[in-house]
């Protein structure tokens, strides 16, 4: 449901701007802040929630809630121009706000069948479908994407790019329901696909009848020693029970992601979840060492107040022995001459006190002594040097306290980006393409018909190309064998999948004219680069015969040497060519197999012709 927080007026609901308190429209001050669903407010309403938010993007055209409010009030109008306008400039002020995708999305369908779409119109859906799941994955996002996908291609026997309607369906079957999410899509889509609308009933009722599981293709029984050992070797390689590729987060599709090298390169460099990073300790202050300081500054403290007092630097003090005229004259001169700051009372048991004396007692029999600072020089230095010691204590102990913040604030640092990276490697090691999915990528991969990559030349292709072979003028078969190496460099046997996964060896044999051409290569899946091409031609005149044996088929030549070519037997394929089922568009080929009694039957044919 499309809630958006606003202050209102609790009398006759109208709409009020932060900082209100009262309404304009009725004159009352019990207000509320209140959730409201523009795309269901009530026809009176209607106007006062258009003007109210085009006074809040007057006033601030970057407001992305004023905005975004104003998207879902033309969109309940059904006015889905407006609506969609809107929604772009929301977008553009708020790149990462998911339901803002999700609406434009939404408002694109304009009420219209989802079979009746425009090519254009369902590719645009589609993308901003796909950022609000990337963003967020609700389960009104992925009823939406279901609802495009079974009526817009399903339906019209279109095939369908990343997750089936089915698979989205059972997602949507395991997540909690939200408020009126299929009232929303009803009221903006035209619906008369069947199954969608059977679909919609159960996930309203929450009654979900359980999907068949689908049969397996001998293929993906059959996907190689190193495949079963995968999958055994790892209890989470495969998303769900069917088989099935699903979107993990960031990407349509577990097995078209992987198109991109960088997915890739995620796949192998977070195989294994991150070691828990060792943090430094941040040091404590150095309380006994700023002690110490203190102390050794009392200490020279009290030197300096000896000096001052011993040597004449300006700290003077005048005793009144005798009260008489002169007497008064020479204090009330001190007076004048010093900033007196102490006083000795004459009675006995009395302690000399501080403070700032601007004129001498009236009865001078009540006074001892007082002492003052000489207005001079010699007064400023003798305050200098009292001061001194404080100034460079208060110095020293601030660049303790900094040099110690800034080592506590640097390894703080240095600790947040250690568990940052660790957080980050964590998810990426969760959120990892499956073994299973990596195999699969690499089996779409060397197809060229396969329904969810896009590569543009298969190897086989590729060769035919760079050898200027147009395959409509063969006349033998093409064989292809492949195979992940499940051996580490000392050729031990291993299940590593950072080794055992990393390359691909083919070996592609090409019945020409008069010769037949063997490239065998080495196929970096990860970088997606061949590292090794070795080719080798025999002419069919110097063949003497063929055999296939064990897991080589071998050729034996004039003069008495030979050749051959390494079968993928103890490692099956992770992608053969067949030609007996043309249903299955991925591996069914008239020109090309995997099958090697296939190759030398074809092969036999060719030489004898010569």
């Amino acid at each position: 449901m499309a809630t958006l927080k606003i202050l209102r007026c609790k009398n006759c609901t109208a709409p009020l701007p932060a900082g209100t308190t009262t309404c304009p429209k009725c004159h009352a001050v019990n207000l509320v802040q209140s959730e409201v669903n523009p795309l269901q407010l009530p026809s009176n309403l209607t106007n006062d929630y258009i003007e109210f938010f085009k006074q809040q993007t007057e006033a601030n055209p970057k407001d992305t809630n004023a905005l975004f409010g104003m998207g879902l009030v033309y969109m309940g109008l059904k006015n889905y121009e407006l609506a969609q306008r809107n929604f772009k400039l929301a977008v553009d002020q708020s790149p990462l706000d998911a339901d803002v995708y999700y609406y434009f999305a939404l408002s694109l369908f304009e009420g219209h069948n989802p079979m009746h779409l425009k090519n254009t119109i369902t590719t645009r859906i589609e993308e901003w479908l796909h950022t609000a799941t990337n963003r967020q994955a609700k389960r009104k996002y992925l009823i939406l994407q279901m609802i495009l996908r079974q009526g817009a291609f399903v339906a019209n026997g279109l095939q369908v790019k990343g997750e089936q309607p089915v698979e989205l369906f059972e997602r949507i079957c395991t997540m909690v329901p939200e408020a009126d999410e299929i009232k929303e899509l009803e009221e903006h889509i035209q619906i008369t696909d069947r199954q969608t609308l059977d679909w919609l009933e159960q996930i309203k009722n929450g009654a979900y009848k359980p999907v068949a599981k689908r049969q397996m293709d001998v293929n993906e029984s059959c996907l190689g020693l190193g495949m079963n050992t995968f999958l055994v070797a790892d209890s989470v390689s495969m998303r769900d029970e069917y088989f099935m590729f699903s979107d993990n987060g960031d990407f349509e599709g577990g097995i078209s992601a992987l198109e991109a090298i960088s997915k890739r390169e995620e796949f192998f460099d977070f195989q294994y979840p991150p070691c828990e990073p060792e943090l430094e300790k941040k040091p404590f202050y150095p309380l006994w060492r700023m002690i110490k300081v203190a102390i050794g500054y009392f200490f020279l403290w009290i030197v300096a107040l000896v000096v001052v007092d011993v040597v004449p630097v300006g700290l003077n003090h005048i005793k009144i022995e005798k009260v008489d005229k002169q007497t008064k004259a020479d204090v009330q001169a001190f007076f004048e001459n010093h900033v007196v700051i102490a006083c000795e009372p004459a009675e006995e048991g009395q302690n000399e006190s501080l403070g700032w004396y601007r004129e001498p007692a009236e009865d001078l029999n009540t006074v001892l002594k007082y002492e003052g600072i000489e207005r001079s020089w010699m007064g400023l230095a003798g305050v200098g040097l009292l001061i001194l010691p404080i100034i460079l204590f208060v110095i020293h102990w601030l660049v303790i306290i900094g040099t110690t913040a800034k080592k506590r604030r640097e390894i703080a640092e240095r600790n947040n980006d250690k568990k940052a990276w660790f957080n980050i490697a964590t998810f990426r090691h969760k959120d990892r393409s499956t073994k299973y999915e990596y195999m699969e990528f690499c089996r779409h991969y060397l197809s060229p018909q396969s329904p969810c990559l896009s590569t543009s030349y298969d190897p086989v292709s590729l060769a035919l190309k760079e050898n200027n072979i147009d395959e409509k003028d063969m006349r033998g078969k093409i064989l292809f064998v492949n195979y992940f190496e499940d051996e580490d460099m000392d050729g031990d046997p291993t299940t590593n999948p950072l080794i055992t996964l990393r390359h691909i060896y083919y070996v592609i044999a090409i019945p020409q004219r008069d010769k037949l051409v063997m490239l065998k290569n080495r196929w970096d899946t990860m970088t997606d680069t061949i590292e090794s091409c070795d080719s080798e031609s025999v002419f069919y005149r110097n063949i003497l015969s063929l055999n296939v044996s064990g897991d080589e088929i071998e050729i034996d030549l004039v003069g008495g040497t030979s050749t051959g070519i390494v079968l993928p037997s103890t490692k099956e394929s992770i992608f053969s060519y067949q030609d007996s089922d043309p249903s299955n568009a991925m591996t069914y080929s008239a020109t090309r197999t995997s099958d090697p009694h296939v190759f030398v039957k074809a092969l036999e044919t060719l030489i004898a012709s010569h």
